[in-house]
């Protein structure tokens, strides 16, 4: 009868650690990172249903509503008890009526008008006054490739394109120092000067105004075994840059609909294994484009909590692979810092071809201002940033495969390092069944020895 009792028990206990591992086998097995999720997301985020998911506009919050429960399937921890992070903007509203860019003699006969795309475009870039009218008794700045009116305190910029086409479109920044900026073919540009020096009146104006409003950062977290620890922060901006006066929709496929797919489907990916060693905090930036204004609000509310962090931020991911990984940290990060240093030396390590830059030209910048290790990670494509062109099907596969790869190296070494790394290895689980089965035998076909 011991015999019997001691075999059943060592069958309980063989059973349920083998069914631990049959468990851990299983997940592994039905949850990787999946890149083809990561596409999906991206097309949905680039759809023109969207709207070019400007701050502030409709699109923009279907974006946040939509990474949010991404978060909440996923069973993400809320962040101080919410997943949304409120702060305040100001940002375009369209309004009725048309662009217009007129000229009259000095008699008020129209004399020529612009149209719209082709000789003249907003550049997105502020409206804190939408229209002016001037002639030469305004004061004038002139540059080489642009002018600028003074009137009072106000300062109004024209430019030129390039070429006869307005493809590019500008980031929104209220506290920019002119109050409108227009963009001119180079023929526009050069009628403008010569009728201002004929005193001609010339107005300007865009169906724009500017109002402020209540947009949110979108918080998750995956809860550390030594909440202690500083955390691991993983970002990306979700928002873009909207539609203009033809709506046009620039749907950011790359910019930035890539890195908040990858974040999404990298939380959903960690959050399958074991605990981390320490709190890994997921957070969806809005406003990017309007100055890095979401990571600035996080960065400064947190920045107790965030010291001693490190942040790893996604923006554009998923370019052509033969562009080198562009690893960023901020202006004043010195050159030497360990961060960035490291996952350089990751890159060239495995044959990654990388390019180490300091600038401020992403949300890492935030983070470094308030004295916090950030880096961002970037395809470095500017091709079409910015551009009707920026869509879905020109995104690649085979560079989310190199971003994971990338990330990965650091989220582990800060995460998971308290596990041995083929604890992780699908084999090495399968393993383990067997020799647990090897148990289960032992124990129910091996009797004790008796003592004496």
């Amino acid at each position: 009868m011991r015999n019997f009792i001691i075999k059943l028990i060592n069958f309980f206990v063989c059973c349920t650690l083998f069914s631990f591992i049959t468990l851990l086998d299983s997940t592994q097995e039905l949850k990787a990172f999946d890149k083809n999720k990561v596409l999906d997301s991206i097309k949905y985020l680039a759809s023109d249903e969207l709207n070019g998911r400007l701050s502030g506009n409709s699109g923009n919050f279907k974006a946040m509503s939509y990474i949010k429960e991404g978060f909440n399937q996923t069973k993400l921890s809320q962040f101080n008890n919410s997943y949304l992070s409120p702060f305040q903007v100001n940002y375009p509203v369209k309004t009725n009526g048309n662009p217009e860019l007129k000229v009259y003699d000095k008699k008020g006969n129209l004399l020529k008008s612009y149209e719209y795309n082709k000789d003249f475009k907003e550049s997105g870039l502020n409206f804190k006054t939408n229209s002016l009218t001037f002639t030469s008794k305004d004061k004038i700045n002139l540059y080489p490739r642009s002018f600028e009116i003074i009137q009072g305190d106000k300062s109004f910029l024209f430019y030129t394109a390039r070429f006869n086409d307005f493809p590019f479109r500008s980031s929104f920044m209220y506290d920019a120092r002119s109050d409108l900026y227009t963009i001119l073919s180079p023929e526009t540009f050069n009628d403008l000067i010569g009728y201002y020096k004929k005193d001609f009146t010339i107005t300007c104006n865009f169906p724009y105004k500017v109002e402020n409003t209540t947009i949110y950062n979108v918080v998750g977290k995956i809860k550390g075994i030594n909440p202690k620890l500083p955390p691991l922060v993983l970002t990306a901006h979700f928002d873009h840059v909207g539609q203009d006066l033809n709506n046009t929709t620039y749907k950011g496929a790359l910019d930035n609909a890539s890195g908040t797919a990858f974040l999404l489907e990298l939380s959903s990916y960690l959050r399958t294994l074991p605990p981390p060693e320490r709190d890994i905090i997921f957070v969806a930036l809005n406003a990017e484009e309007f100055g890095l204004l979401g990571s600035k609000d996080f960065a400064e509310k947190n920045k107790g909590l965030l010291k001693d962090a490190t942040v790893i931020n996604f923006d554009m991911i998923g370019s052509d692979y033969k562009i080198p990984l562009s690893i960023m940290s901020g202006k004043k990060v010195p050159k030497d810092s360990k961060l960035p240093k490291e996952f350089e030396s990751f890159c060239k390590q495995n044959s990654i071809p990388t390019r180490l830059l300091f600038e401020d030209s992403s949300d890492h910048a935030s983070f470094n201002n308030e004295g916090i290790n950030a880096v961002t990670l970037s395809d470095g494509d500017l091709s079409k940033i910015h551009t009707p062109d920026d869509n879905f099907e020109f995104i690649r596969p085979s560079a989310i495969d190199r971003a994971f790869k990338v990330a990965w190296f650091k989220i582990d070494s800060l995460c998971y390092s308290y596990l041995p790394l083929e604890i992780l290895n699908m084999k090495y689980v399968k393993i383990n069944g067997l020799i647990f089965l090897g148990f289960l035998v032992i124990a129910l076909f091996i009797k004790p020895k008796k003592t004496e």
